[in-house]
């Protein structure tokens, strides 16, 4: 089949895939794994009692990175089963949460949504009693375990199907090149002076310390937010007193001095040079060329690496990671919300979305799609086999053995801001505004939403 990832990582522009064809070639911020060489799933009966096949098609409309090659494999053999078509539209990550807001407001949203779940802003982005349909008598509901079922229920209903890896693998951490360090000399870092001192010899020795994809908008700000937990700890229950509206993440000097190391970093040149010009699509080629020895990824990125780029002189073991050592952290960030796929109510085909959900949450498929993704190593589903994921155990092993929720899934009103934060990080980054500016910004935006929403913790 087509290269899916060159197909759908398309930057300016919704691009149409009707099951497995694309319309636009170019690469930028999609990180789709490929199964071009996989079997294609069989034995699989799409759940439905329908005698006939239907000839129709259902849109599906999703954010880069959040569409993996295995499930529109599932897509095409659902096609040959039920005659109904998938048609997977990718709209650009910095372009989606307002597209879908103006098609739910106009009335004209999707057959299925795909986009990410979470307790705190499932009512604020999606409005489920109003635009999505209640899937909590579906079958797969009573598989789903707890508490990822909470990032995808309001008021007591199941209204997403989070087929995602939400467990530690899906965890930001930083990856590092053991041959690298291992020439240089260099132990992975434990303290954010150590990430320091690492980066310096490294730079000294012409070698780039860390990969960041500045142009998606969506990577760079990942350890502000991931760093939720360590954060948590310093401060202690500031998460409570931010939902209670009690407090201001301006009035937290760890979330200060969080920004300012991340800017340190910048600042000192360990990000490179092209860092706000870099994507995220292009990893994989970063990371292979030996010029650069470190990146925040998942556990998973060697086996990611190795399954993109087959002739990288590097092998999936030659990537070791550990948390990110921002405040000296060593408690490993956890988010158990992510990309699900929810049936837009007032579509024209809801039994339809509803079918298609129902067969990929058949254990069969299930267990093929987390199979064939090289990307996850569980799912959040009963009956569905886990893969070792080596890596994760190390990063376990050598942090101090705590998990915490990152800052979006334990604070209200910060997952929808999270390109608006993206974009006052690089003004950080490029000078034109301080870090104290960017939380101000964020507890402003936070504010509006709340104020919107009619929260009663801003109605005191």
């Amino acid at each position: 089949m087509a290269n899916i990832r060159k197909a759908l990582s398309m930057a300016t522009c919704v691009l149409t895939v009707a099951a497995v064809t694309a319309g636009c070639g170019s690469t930028n911020g999609n990180n789709i794994d490929s199964v071009s060489n996989a079997p294609s799933p069989s034995g699989n009966t799409a759940s439905t009692d329908q005698p006939t096949k239907k000839n129709m098609t259902l849109t599906v409309m999703a954010s880069q990175d959040q569409i993996m090659d295995a499930e529109v494999e599932l897509a095409k053999t659902f096609e040959a089963n039920t005659g109904i078509k998938i048609d997977y539209q990718i709209v650009p990550s910095d372009q989606f949460t307002s597209l879908i807001g103006a098609k739910l407001n106009s009335g004209e949203g999707p057959d299925v949504i795909v986009t990410q779940g979470g307790k705190l802003t499932l009512k604020s982005t999606l409005d489920p009693e109003k635009n999505l349909e209640d899937l909590s008598g579906e079958g797969w509901v009573s598989t789903l375990k707890k508490p990822f079922n909470e990032g995808v229920s309001y008021n007591g209903k199941v209204y997403g199907l989070p087929l995602w890896d939400l467990g530690g693998t899906s965890s930001w951490v930083l990856v590092y090149n053991k041959k690298i360090f291992s020439e240089q000399g260099l132990m992975p870092p434990k303290t954010y002076d150590e990430l320091l001192d690492v980066s310096a010899k490294l730079s000294e020795n012409g070698i780039t310390p860390i990969y960041e994809a500045g142009s998606d908008g969506w990577h760079h700000q990942l350890p502000l937010l991931e760093m939720g937990p360590r954060v948590e700890e310093l401060s202690g229950g500031l998460y409570d007193k931010l939902n209670a509206n009690e407090t201001l993440l301006a009035d937290s000097p760890e979330m200060l001095k969080l920004v300012e190391q991340v800017a340190a970093l910048v600042e000192k040149g360990y990000y490179g040079k092209e860092h706000f010009s870099n994507t995220y699509a292009d990893a994989y080629n970063a990371m292979s060329s030996g010029k650069f020895a470190m990146i925040f990824d998942r556990s998973n990125f060697g086996n990611e690496l190795l399954a993109n780029k087959p002739d990288s002189a590097y092998k999936a073991e030659d990537f070791g990671a550990v948390v990110m050592p921002f405040l000296d952290n060593q408690t490993l960030n956890v988010n158990p919300q992510g990309p699900s796929k929810f049936v837009y109510k007032n579509g024209k085909h809801v039994a339809e979305a509803k079918q298609f959900l129902a067969y990929l949450a058949e254990p069969s498929n299930m267990q093929t799609y987390l199979d064939q993704t090289s990307r996850f190593s569980e799912l959040p589903f009963e009956g569905v086999t886990p893969k070792k994921n080596a890596v994760l155990e190390e990063i376990k092993a050598g942090s101090n053995g705590q998990e915490g929720a990152v800052l979006q899934a334990g604070v209200s009103y910060i997952d929808p801001q999270w390109m608006d934060i993206g974009k006052d990080l690089t003004a950080v980054f490029s000078g034109k505004l301080e870090p104290a500016d960017l939380l101000k910004n964020i507890d402003k935006r936070r504010s509006q939403q709340a104020t919107a929403q009619k929260d009663p913790a801003w109605s005191k």
